[in-house]
């Protein structure tokens, strides 16, 4: 079944292919890790650390470097929140609202990964 989020969502996400992991930087705890993303937003696979309708400031820790990057920091809203059948984890979507320019690039690299 398709979440109804999917609806609205103005951009296609695209699968991660590098291990991506989260962690918000205010609570200074792992969240998840991301599965898709796009420039204006992403979904994470985590535990319940996260919130829906709160903002977060989070940072991206990238296994695979990208133009020297592996570490970027956004801030974004969780806007829903799922859970995971026969797991103890939850799907999280998220909407990016605070994000440096060079790291947009970085998202962009990411999504075309895909296409290496």
């Amino acid at each position: 079944m398709k979440p109804a989020e999917d609806e609205h969502r103005g951009l296609k996400r695209a699968p991660v292919h590098q291990v991506i992991l989260v962690r918000d930087v205010l609570h200074d705890v792992e969240v998840g890790r991301v599965v898709n993303l796009h420039e204006e937003g992403f979904m994470i696979l985590g535990g319940d650390e996260v919130k829906e309708n709160c903002l977060y400031q989070l940072q991206f820790t990238l296994s695979s470097e990208i133009d020297g990057v592996t570490c970027m920091n956004i801030g974004a809203e969780c806007l829903w929140i799922r859970e995971t059948v026969g797991d103890t984890r939850n799907w999280a979507g998220f909407h990016i609202v605070d994000i440096a320019g060079p790291d947009v690039d970085i998202i962009s690299k990411l999504k075309n990964q895909i296409d290496d």
